[in-house]
């Protein structure tokens, strides 16, 4: 896929701190779980996820997915309601990984996928058409580079740190710069001041700010 290296590998926990989701939930929406209720037992398949992800590493669209599912749910969608929405766009799209295939774009509670010159809504009401111009835009913080997430901007376009596999390895960097935001935090912890380290890396000192203000949100 155009836009992400498939060979960048996340461990299963780095993925849980970088999309700021509880411990454990990158396991649980790539590999799958069992549940027990009562003395019913039951399997969950995963809910996206390649098969590199079986286990305790996974791509850099394996992490844009939990990414992606992680704001689904912070925007109020049960996770049955995001198995179903994949589920549709595989049948109705003939897409495989539509979390980072595909412009998603919410109105409300329904969710919808830019399709031709129409929106497709491919969650509670499958097949429903609707304008471009009439619903905003959803994960403003994503590029698409040939329809396949390109880079996540994990405090906005204007937070100045970027997770893309061009830099860093996929690891979050100060915007079009290889400059790691966790070697800024780990220097700035051994005493290094702020204006010095702005002028060693050559930086303004405003992303050097917001590089440490993030390593703060996510450590």
């Amino acid at each position: 896929m155009a836009g992400a290296d498939p060979v960048i590998l996340y461990t299963l926990a780095d993925m849980d701190r970088l999309a700021r989701v509880p411990t454990g939930t990158a396991a649980r929406w790539l590999n799958g779980y069992a549940r027990r209720s009562g003395d019913q037992g039951g399997r969950y398949d995963p809910v996206a996820g390649s098969p590199t992800a079986r286990g305790q590493r996974g791509t850099y669209l394996d992490l844009i997915e939990v990414v992606v599912i992680g704001q689904l749910k912070a925007r109020g969608f049960r996770l049955p309601t995001v198995r179903l929405l994949v589920a549709n766009c595989r049948e109705l799209l003939n897409v495989e990984r539509p979390l980072v295939t595909l412009n998603f774009k919410t109105a409300g509670r329904d969710v919808f996928v830019q399709a031709g010159a129409h929106l497709v809504e491919v969650g509670r009401h499958r097949g429903t058409q609707a304008w471009n111009e009439v619903l905003g835009p959803f994960l403003t913080d994503l590029d698409y580079a040939d329809e396949v997430v390109s880079g996540w901007w994990p405090q906005g376009r204007d937070g100045h740190v970027q997770v893309t596999p061009l830099y860093g390895f996929g690891h979050p960097v100060v915007e079009d710069t290889g400059v790691r935001t966790e070697i800024i935090r780990e220097l700035f912890e051994a005493g290094e001041p702020l204006a010095e380290l702005a002028a060693d890396f050559e930086l303004p000192g405003e992303q050097v700010e917001a590089a440490l203000r993030y390593e703060l949100r996510v450590a």
